[in-house]
This record gives structure tokens, C-alpha cells and sequence, in this order.
């Protein structure tokens, strides 16, 4: 008889928060890999963007390679594959999910140009796959 394994609350906060970013990621960059070449003709006639107050130069989009959105968007989805394969318990959900995101950070730097060192996105990172580390030992 197979012994139900009680999911840390940590661990389940990790992959909730995970599900949500990562699946929103996976909306967005997908919506905006389809959709490119009307983002590029709206932007390219409207390049600012009034958000809360802020005017935001959108026009660098018209920059972009439309293949960073899929492959983020790839990543996003291989970031949620990790993440519910940890939920499941599963070990090897670790180490898919920790490979999206060091390929999430590298990335970027292959498509646009003056970024600055992605210091935020690093720490953030970082703490997610720690965090989820310390529970690898609960995994199979």
C-alpha cells in the first residue's frame, strides 16, 4: 500500500506561485509570438504607452526577434512542467524546472541588446530553486 507523502506547505506555496507566474508568462509571450506583427504595427504608430501615470517607450519591441517570445514562452511552459512534476512529487521535476530557469536568464542576452545584469530576476531565481531544493530529498 502506497504511503501518501503530506505536502509541505512551502513546497505547495512554491509551486502555486510558480503555476501562476510561469502560466502567465506562458500567456503572455505566446500571445505576443502570434500576434507579433500587430504588436509591431500598433507600436510602430503608437510607441508610447500611458500606464498609471507613466509614459512607457513600447517602441524597442519593434527590435525584438519575434523567436525570444517563443522561446520564452518555452521556458515558461518547461518552468510549469518542473513545477507540477515537484507537486507530484517527482525529482526530475527539479532539474527541469532548474534548467528553465538558468536558460530564462541566459536568454535575453542573446536578443536584446544593453541589458542590464538581470540582478532581480537572478536572486529571484535563485531562492525559488533553493527553496525548492531543500525539499528534493521528499522527492522520488
Amino acid at each position: 500500500m502506497d504511503q501518501q507523502i503530506e505536502r509541505p506547505r512551502l513546497l505547495a506555496v512554491l509551486c502555486i506561485l510558480t503555476f501562476i507566474g510561469s502560466g502567465m508568462t506562458l500567456f503572455s509571450d505566446a500571445t505576443v509570438y502570434v500576434f507579433f506583427d500587430n504588436f509591431q504595427s500598433i507600436f510602430a504608430s503608437q510607441p508610447n504607452l500611458n500606464f498609471l501615470g507613466n509614459t512607457i517607450n513600447m517602441g524597442s519591441l519593434l527590435n525584438i526577434n519575434p523567436l525570444f517570445f517563443l522561446f520564452q514562452a518555452l521556458l515558461a511552459a518547461m518552468a510549469l512542467t518542473g513545477a507540477r512534476l515537484m507537486w507530484n512529487f517527482r525529482k526530475i521535476g527539479f532539474h527541469i524546472y532548474a534548467m528553465a530557469q538558468i536558460l530564462i536568464l541566459i536568454i535575453p542576452k542573446f536578443f536584446i541588446t544593453g541589458l542590464p545584469f538581470p540582478a532581480f530576476e537572478l536572486s529571484l531565481s535563485a531562492l525559488f530553486t533553493y527553496l525548492y531544493f531543500k525539499h528534493l530529498s521528499l522527492m522520488h
